[in-house]
Protein backbone atom coordinates (compact mmCIF):
# COMPACT_ATOMS: atom_id res chain seq x y z
CA UNK A 1 0.00 0.00 0.00
CA UNK A 2 3.08 2.33 0.65
CA UNK A 3 3.48 3.49 -3.17
CA UNK A 4 -0.09 4.87 -2.69
CA UNK A 5 1.28 7.32 -0.64
CA UNK A 6 4.25 7.96 -2.89
CA UNK A 7 2.61 8.46 -6.06
CA UNK A 8 -0.41 10.90 -4.59
CA UNK A 9 1.46 14.20 -5.48
CA UNK A 10 2.36 12.72 -9.14
CA UNK A 11 -1.83 11.54 -9.40
CA UNK A 12 -2.56 15.22 -8.65
CA UNK A 13 -0.75 15.86 -11.92
CA UNK A 14 -4.57 16.06 -13.75
CA UNK A 15 -5.50 19.26 -11.42
CA UNK A 16 -3.71 20.83 -14.57
CA UNK A 17 -7.42 19.80 -16.27
CA UNK A 18 -9.55 23.14 -15.91
CA UNK A 19 -11.48 22.56 -18.49
CA UNK A 20 -12.84 19.28 -19.27
CA UNK A 21 -14.19 20.26 -22.73
CA UNK A 22 -10.87 19.65 -24.41
CA UNK A 23 -12.73 20.50 -28.20
CA UNK A 24 -12.79 23.85 -27.04
CA UNK A 25 -9.03 24.17 -25.53
CA UNK A 26 -5.64 25.01 -27.86
CA UNK A 27 -3.75 21.88 -28.96
CA UNK A 28 -1.13 22.53 -26.17
CA UNK A 29 -3.67 22.45 -23.24
CA UNK A 30 -5.08 19.46 -24.76
CA UNK A 31 -1.73 18.09 -24.55
CA UNK A 32 -0.74 18.90 -20.80
CA UNK A 33 -3.85 17.34 -19.93
CA UNK A 34 -3.38 14.39 -21.53
CA UNK A 35 0.59 14.16 -19.98
CA UNK A 36 -1.21 15.03 -16.42
CA UNK A 37 -3.25 11.75 -17.16
CA UNK A 38 -0.23 9.82 -18.45
CA UNK A 39 1.90 10.72 -15.55
CA UNK A 40 -0.57 9.59 -13.31
CA UNK A 41 -0.78 6.15 -14.93
CA UNK A 42 2.71 5.54 -14.49
CA UNK A 43 2.14 4.49 -10.67
CA UNK A 44 0.32 1.01 -11.59
CA UNK A 45 3.58 0.22 -12.69
CA UNK A 46 3.93 -1.07 -8.96
CA UNK A 47 0.57 -2.96 -9.30
CA UNK A 48 1.58 -4.25 -12.60
CA UNK A 49 4.95 -5.54 -11.20
CA UNK A 50 3.15 -7.08 -7.91
CA UNK A 51 1.46 -9.25 -10.86
CA UNK A 52 4.22 -10.35 -12.78
CA UNK A 53 6.05 -11.60 -9.60
CA UNK A 54 2.99 -13.20 -7.81
CA UNK A 55 2.48 -16.84 -7.93
CA UNK A 56 -0.45 -16.75 -10.12
CA UNK A 57 -0.84 -18.86 -13.86
CA UNK A 58 -0.11 -17.18 -16.68
CA UNK A 59 -3.87 -17.23 -17.93
CA UNK A 60 -5.19 -16.02 -14.37
CA UNK A 61 -2.19 -12.92 -15.16
CA UNK A 62 -3.21 -12.65 -18.44
CA UNK A 63 -7.32 -12.33 -17.49
CA UNK A 64 -6.04 -10.29 -15.09
CA UNK A 65 -3.53 -8.11 -17.29
CA UNK A 66 -6.60 -7.36 -19.64
CA UNK A 67 -9.16 -6.50 -17.25
CA UNK A 68 -7.02 -3.70 -15.86
CA UNK A 69 -6.18 -2.68 -19.55
CA UNK A 70 -9.76 -1.74 -19.76
CA UNK A 71 -9.87 -0.32 -16.61
CA UNK A 72 -7.13 2.40 -17.43
CA UNK A 73 -8.61 2.77 -21.21
CA UNK A 74 -11.70 3.62 -19.07
CA UNK A 75 -9.57 6.28 -17.33
CA UNK A 76 -8.03 7.50 -20.32
CA UNK A 77 -11.24 8.20 -22.29
CA UNK A 78 -13.15 9.50 -19.09
CA UNK A 79 -10.48 12.16 -18.00
CA UNK A 80 -11.44 14.35 -19.38
CA UNK A 81 -14.43 12.95 -21.89
CA UNK A 82 -13.60 12.02 -25.13
CA UNK A 83 -15.47 13.32 -28.37
CA UNK A 84 -16.38 9.79 -28.87
CA UNK A 85 -17.81 8.97 -26.04
CA UNK A 86 -19.67 12.02 -25.31
CA UNK A 87 -21.05 12.02 -28.75
CA UNK A 88 -22.55 8.56 -27.12
CA UNK A 89 -24.56 10.82 -24.71
CA UNK A 90 -24.34 11.54 -20.94
CA UNK A 91 -25.61 8.33 -19.99
CA UNK A 92 -22.78 6.31 -21.56
CA UNK A 93 -20.08 8.92 -19.34
CA UNK A 94 -22.11 7.92 -16.53
CA UNK A 95 -22.00 4.05 -17.79
CA UNK A 96 -18.25 4.04 -18.34
CA UNK A 97 -17.51 5.76 -14.70
CA UNK A 98 -19.98 3.09 -13.00
CA UNK A 99 -17.79 0.15 -14.88
CA UNK A 100 -14.22 1.26 -13.25
CA UNK A 101 -15.37 0.35 -9.61
CA UNK A 102 -16.83 -2.88 -11.06
CA UNK A 103 -13.79 -3.85 -12.97
CA UNK A 104 -11.90 -2.50 -10.06
CA UNK A 105 -13.69 -4.98 -8.19
CA UNK A 106 -13.55 -8.07 -10.31
CA UNK A 107 -9.90 -7.83 -10.61
CA UNK A 108 -9.31 -8.16 -6.85
CA UNK A 109 -12.01 -10.99 -6.50
CA UNK A 110 -10.01 -12.62 -9.21
CA UNK A 111 -6.88 -13.13 -7.27
CA UNK A 112 -4.71 -9.80 -7.81
CA UNK A 113 -2.55 -8.34 -5.69
CA UNK A 114 -3.55 -6.24 -3.20
CA UNK A 115 -1.78 -3.41 -4.19
CA UNK A 116 -4.56 -3.66 -6.94
CA UNK A 117 -6.88 -1.30 -4.17
CA UNK A 118 -5.01 1.39 -6.52
CA UNK A 119 -7.45 1.64 -8.63
CA UNK A 120 -10.38 2.56 -6.71
CA UNK A 121 -8.35 6.08 -6.12
CA UNK A 122 -8.30 6.33 -9.79
CA UNK A 123 -12.06 5.94 -9.59
CA UNK A 124 -12.38 8.88 -6.83
CA UNK A 125 -10.14 10.90 -9.21
CA UNK A 126 -12.18 10.67 -12.00
CA UNK A 127 -15.31 10.94 -9.73
CA UNK A 128 -14.09 14.56 -8.47
CA UNK A 129 -13.66 15.69 -11.80
CA UNK A 130 -16.66 14.69 -13.44
CA UNK A 131 -19.56 14.22 -10.68
CA UNK A 132 -21.45 17.76 -9.65
CA UNK A 133 -19.16 18.37 -6.39
CA UNK A 134 -22.25 16.73 -3.79
CA UNK A 135 -22.72 14.07 -5.63
CA UNK A 136 -18.93 13.36 -6.29
CA UNK A 137 -18.39 13.75 -2.05
CA UNK A 138 -21.01 11.16 -1.55
CA UNK A 139 -19.71 8.59 -4.22
CA UNK A 140 -16.47 9.25 -3.02
CA UNK A 141 -17.08 8.45 0.83
CA UNK A 142 -18.83 5.43 0.34
CA UNK A 143 -15.87 4.05 -2.06
CA UNK A 144 -13.31 5.02 0.61
CA UNK A 145 -15.69 3.33 3.41
CA UNK A 146 -16.05 0.14 0.94
CA UNK A 147 -11.92 0.32 0.33
CA UNK A 148 -11.07 0.33 4.05
CA UNK A 149 -13.56 -2.18 5.05
CA UNK A 150 -12.70 -4.35 2.46
CA UNK A 151 -8.54 -4.13 3.48
CA UNK A 152 -9.85 -4.69 6.52
CA UNK A 153 -10.70 -7.97 5.76
CA UNK A 154 -8.11 -8.86 3.82
CA UNK A 155 -5.78 -9.18 7.09
CA UNK A 156 -4.07 -5.75 5.91
CA UNK A 157 -2.41 -3.98 8.79
CA UNK A 158 -3.93 -0.90 10.65
CA UNK A 159 -1.40 1.18 8.94
CA UNK A 160 -1.89 0.13 5.35
CA UNK A 161 -5.34 0.42 6.05
CA UNK A 162 -5.21 4.03 6.97
CA UNK A 163 -2.64 4.70 4.20
CA UNK A 164 -5.20 3.52 1.69
CA UNK A 165 -8.23 4.96 3.10
CA UNK A 166 -6.71 8.65 4.12
CA UNK A 167 -5.34 8.65 0.39
CA UNK A 168 -8.28 7.50 -1.28
CA UNK A 169 -10.84 10.02 0.55
CA UNK A 170 -7.74 13.08 0.25
CA UNK A 171 -7.45 12.48 -3.49
CA UNK A 172 -11.44 12.28 -3.98
CA UNK A 173 -11.80 15.13 -2.03
CA UNK A 174 -9.22 17.46 -3.98
CA UNK A 175 -10.08 16.48 -7.50
CA UNK A 176 -13.42 17.11 -5.83
CA UNK A 177 -12.04 20.69 -5.51
CA UNK A 178 -10.13 20.57 -8.87
CA UNK A 179 -13.95 20.16 -10.39
CA UNK A 180 -15.84 22.01 -8.84
CA UNK A 181 -12.96 25.07 -10.10
CA UNK A 182 -12.93 23.13 -13.47
CA UNK A 183 -16.76 24.11 -14.14
CA UNK A 184 -16.63 27.44 -12.86
CA UNK A 185 -14.01 28.24 -15.12
CA UNK A 186 -16.09 27.02 -18.15
CA UNK A 187 -18.74 28.61 -16.71
CA UNK A 188 -16.83 32.03 -16.74
CA UNK A 189 -15.28 31.39 -20.01
CA UNK A 190 -19.04 30.87 -21.47
CA UNK A 191 -19.78 33.87 -19.95
CA UNK A 192 -16.81 35.98 -21.76
CA UNK A 193 -17.68 34.39 -24.77
CA UNK A 194 -21.54 35.37 -24.07
CA UNK A 195 -20.77 38.98 -23.40
CA UNK A 196 -18.57 39.27 -26.17
CA UNK A 197 -20.71 37.85 -28.62
CA UNK A 198 -23.28 40.18 -27.10
CA UNK A 199 -21.11 43.20 -27.02
CA UNK A 200 -20.39 42.77 -30.90
CA UNK A 201 -23.94 42.59 -31.53
CA UNK A 202 -25.02 45.45 -29.62
CA UNK A 203 -22.47 47.01 -31.80
CA UNK A 204 -23.42 46.40 -34.87
CA UNK A 205 -27.07 47.80 -33.86
CA UNK A 206 -25.71 50.91 -32.64
CA UNK A 207 -23.62 51.26 -35.72
CA UNK A 208 -26.86 50.38 -38.17
CA UNK A 209 -29.15 52.03 -36.31
CA UNK A 210 -26.37 55.38 -36.44
CA UNK A 211 -26.17 55.40 -39.62
CA UNK A 212 -29.59 54.69 -40.72
CA UNK A 213 -30.28 57.96 -39.10
CA UNK A 214 -27.63 60.10 -40.41
CA UNK A 215 -27.85 58.76 -43.83
CA UNK A 216 -31.76 58.94 -44.26
CA UNK A 217 -31.85 62.53 -42.98
CA UNK A 218 -28.57 63.71 -44.56
CA UNK A 219 -29.43 61.88 -48.18
CA UNK A 220 -32.72 63.21 -48.12
CA UNK A 221 -31.38 67.04 -47.86
CA UNK A 222 -29.15 65.95 -50.70
CA UNK A 223 -31.99 65.22 -53.08
CA UNK A 224 -34.34 67.76 -52.31
CA UNK A 225 -31.85 70.33 -52.87
CA UNK A 226 -30.05 67.95 -55.60
CA UNK A 227 -33.59 68.47 -57.10
CA UNK A 228 -33.85 72.43 -56.95
CA UNK A 229 -30.56 72.87 -58.11
CA UNK A 230 -31.75 70.91 -61.48
CA UNK A 231 -34.48 72.98 -61.75
CA UNK A 232 -32.39 76.03 -60.94
CA UNK A 233 -29.87 75.52 -63.35
CA UNK A 234 -31.03 77.27 -66.13
CA UNK A 235 -33.27 80.46 -65.05
CA UNK A 236 -30.80 80.89 -61.71
CA UNK A 237 -27.42 79.66 -61.79
CA UNK A 238 -26.60 81.37 -58.70
CA UNK A 239 -29.14 79.85 -56.91
CA UNK A 240 -28.29 76.75 -58.32
CA UNK A 241 -25.29 76.93 -57.49
CA UNK A 242 -25.71 78.24 -53.85
CA UNK A 243 -27.88 75.00 -53.64
CA UNK A 244 -24.55 73.10 -55.09
CA UNK A 245 -23.02 74.32 -52.48
CA UNK A 246 -25.03 73.32 -49.85
CA UNK A 247 -25.24 69.85 -50.91
CA UNK A 248 -21.44 69.58 -51.11
CA UNK A 249 -21.43 70.95 -47.09
CA UNK A 250 -24.24 68.74 -46.32
CA UNK A 251 -22.40 66.04 -47.42
CA UNK A 252 -19.13 66.54 -46.21
CA UNK A 253 -21.39 66.88 -42.67
CA UNK A 254 -22.76 63.48 -43.44
CA UNK A 255 -19.48 61.58 -43.65
CA UNK A 256 -17.88 63.25 -40.47
CA UNK A 257 -21.03 62.08 -38.82
CA UNK A 258 -21.03 58.71 -40.24
CA UNK A 259 -17.42 58.36 -39.18
CA UNK A 260 -17.93 59.48 -35.82
CA UNK A 261 -20.82 57.01 -35.67
CA UNK A 262 -18.77 53.77 -36.62
CA UNK A 263 -16.25 54.96 -33.93
CA UNK A 264 -18.54 55.32 -31.33
CA UNK A 265 -18.33 58.92 -30.30
CA UNK A 266 -21.22 60.35 -32.39
CA UNK A 267 -23.40 62.67 -29.90
CA UNK A 268 -25.82 64.78 -31.55
CA UNK A 269 -27.05 67.99 -29.89
CA UNK A 270 -30.50 69.56 -29.89
CA UNK A 271 -29.65 72.76 -31.69
CA UNK A 272 -28.10 70.67 -34.48
CA UNK A 273 -30.76 68.29 -34.97
CA UNK A 274 -33.31 71.44 -35.12
CA UNK A 275 -30.71 73.33 -37.34
CA UNK A 276 -31.19 70.30 -39.75
CA UNK A 277 -34.54 69.73 -39.51
CA UNK A 278 -35.27 73.10 -40.64
CA UNK A 279 -32.89 72.81 -43.46
CA UNK A 280 -35.04 69.51 -44.59
CA UNK A 281 -38.18 70.96 -44.20
CA UNK A 282 -37.19 74.19 -46.00
CA UNK A 283 -35.51 72.54 -48.83
CA UNK A 284 -38.48 70.35 -49.50
CA UNK A 285 -40.79 73.57 -49.36
CA UNK A 286 -42.42 72.59 -46.31
CA UNK A 287 -43.63 75.76 -43.82
CA UNK A 288 -42.29 74.92 -40.33
CA UNK A 289 -42.74 75.89 -36.89
CA UNK A 290 -39.98 75.61 -34.01
CA UNK A 291 -41.52 75.56 -30.42
CA UNK A 292 -39.01 75.76 -27.66
CA UNK A 293 -35.07 75.14 -27.66
CA UNK A 294 -32.80 74.38 -25.30
CA UNK A 295 -33.77 72.08 -21.91
CA UNK A 296 -31.50 71.63 -19.57
CA UNK A 297 -30.84 67.39 -19.27
CA UNK A 298 -27.88 65.83 -19.34
CA UNK A 299 -26.02 64.82 -22.52
CA UNK A 300 -27.03 61.40 -23.30
CA UNK A 301 -31.32 62.62 -22.82
CA UNK A 302 -30.37 65.86 -25.08
CA UNK A 303 -28.90 62.98 -28.26
CA UNK A 304 -32.02 61.00 -28.04
CA UNK A 305 -33.95 63.97 -27.64
CA UNK A 306 -32.23 65.48 -31.19
CA UNK A 307 -32.29 62.34 -32.50
CA UNK A 308 -36.31 62.22 -32.09
CA UNK A 309 -35.91 65.92 -33.92
CA UNK A 310 -33.72 64.29 -36.50
CA UNK A 311 -36.00 61.48 -37.50
CA UNK A 312 -39.26 63.27 -37.29
CA UNK A 313 -38.00 65.58 -39.40
CA UNK A 314 -36.81 63.08 -41.94
CA UNK A 315 -40.06 61.11 -42.07
CA UNK A 316 -42.11 64.39 -42.58
CA UNK A 317 -39.82 65.43 -45.69
CA UNK A 318 -39.78 62.03 -46.98
CA UNK A 319 -43.19 60.27 -46.42
CA UNK A 320 -45.87 62.73 -45.56
CA UNK A 321 -46.26 65.38 -48.63
CA UNK A 322 -47.22 67.67 -45.85
CA UNK A 323 -47.51 71.50 -46.03
CA UNK A 324 -47.07 72.36 -42.77
CA UNK A 325 -44.90 71.31 -39.64
CA UNK A 326 -44.70 71.76 -36.06
CA UNK A 327 -42.00 70.78 -34.04
CA UNK A 328 -42.35 71.28 -30.30
CA UNK A 329 -39.50 70.68 -27.27
CA UNK A 330 -40.96 70.92 -23.88
CA UNK A 331 -39.08 70.65 -20.44
CA UNK A 332 -41.09 70.12 -17.02
CA UNK A 333 -40.68 68.71 -13.71
CA UNK A 334 -41.02 65.58 -14.60
CA UNK A 335 -40.32 64.97 -18.15
CA UNK A 336 -38.35 66.33 -21.16
CA UNK A 337 -40.86 65.93 -24.70
CA UNK A 338 -40.14 66.49 -27.96
CA UNK A 339 -43.50 66.37 -30.54
CA UNK A 340 -43.57 66.63 -34.72
CA UNK A 341 -46.62 67.01 -35.96
CA UNK A 342 -47.68 67.17 -39.81
CA UNK A 343 -50.85 67.88 -41.90
CA UNK A 344 -49.37 65.46 -44.60
CA UNK A 345 -51.04 62.17 -44.93
CA UNK A 346 -50.07 59.64 -42.84
CA UNK A 347 -46.98 56.97 -43.57
CA UNK A 348 -46.89 53.75 -42.23
CA UNK A 349 -44.93 53.19 -38.82
CA UNK A 350 -44.62 50.06 -39.74
CA UNK A 351 -43.92 50.12 -43.44
CA UNK A 352 -40.68 51.41 -44.95
CA UNK A 353 -39.41 53.54 -42.20
CA UNK A 354 -39.93 51.14 -39.77
CA UNK A 355 -36.46 50.56 -39.59
CA UNK A 356 -36.12 54.28 -37.95
CA UNK A 357 -38.48 54.41 -35.86
CA UNK A 358 -37.91 51.26 -34.36
CA UNK A 359 -34.28 52.88 -33.82
CA UNK A 360 -35.74 55.80 -31.81
CA UNK A 361 -37.60 53.33 -29.90
CA UNK A 362 -34.43 51.60 -29.04
CA UNK A 363 -33.16 54.71 -28.27
CA UNK A 364 -35.89 56.19 -26.11
CA UNK A 365 -35.56 52.81 -23.48
CA UNK A 366 -32.43 53.37 -23.05
CA UNK A 367 -33.43 56.33 -21.18
CA UNK A 368 -36.23 55.08 -19.55
CA UNK A 369 -38.63 57.02 -22.61
CA UNK A 370 -41.58 56.52 -24.56
CA UNK A 371 -41.82 57.44 -28.42
CA UNK A 372 -45.67 57.55 -29.26
CA UNK A 373 -45.74 57.65 -33.56
CA UNK A 374 -49.39 57.18 -35.63
CA UNK A 375 -51.41 58.83 -37.65
CA UNK A 376 -53.83 61.40 -35.90
CA UNK A 377 -57.51 61.33 -36.12
CA UNK A 378 -57.88 64.45 -37.44
CA UNK A 379 -54.72 63.79 -40.34
CA UNK A 380 -51.71 63.79 -40.69
CA UNK A 381 -48.80 62.37 -38.35
CA UNK A 382 -47.58 62.62 -35.08
CA UNK A 383 -44.23 61.57 -33.60
CA UNK A 384 -43.86 62.15 -29.84
CA UNK A 385 -40.98 61.21 -27.41
CA UNK A 386 -40.91 62.12 -24.03
CA UNK A 387 -38.27 60.90 -21.42
CA UNK A 388 -38.54 61.42 -17.10
CA UNK A 389 -36.06 63.88 -16.19
CA UNK A 390 -35.05 61.70 -13.26
CA UNK A 391 -33.22 59.50 -16.47
CA UNK A 392 -31.20 62.34 -16.77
Amino acid sequence: MSFLARSSGTILGVSAIDNLDPEERPLLDRARMRFGVALGLLFLIGPISDLASSSLSPAHKAGIAVATALFVGLYWSLLPPAAWLKRLGEAWVLAALALMPAIATIVLVAGAPKSFAALFVYFVVVCGMLLPERIAVAVIAATTLAVGIAAAAWGASGGQVAALVLTTLALGVMMSAFGRIARGNRELRAARHELARLAVSEERVRIARDVHDLLGHSLSVIALKSELAGKLVERDPRSAAAELADIQAVSRDALSEVRSAVLGYRSLRLDEALEGAKAALAAAGIDYRVDGGEVAVSAEVEAVLAWAVREGATNVVRHSNAEHCDIRIRRNRDSAAVEVDDDGSAFDSEGHDGSGLAGLAERATSVRGRLEAGAKPEGGFRLRLTIPVEAS
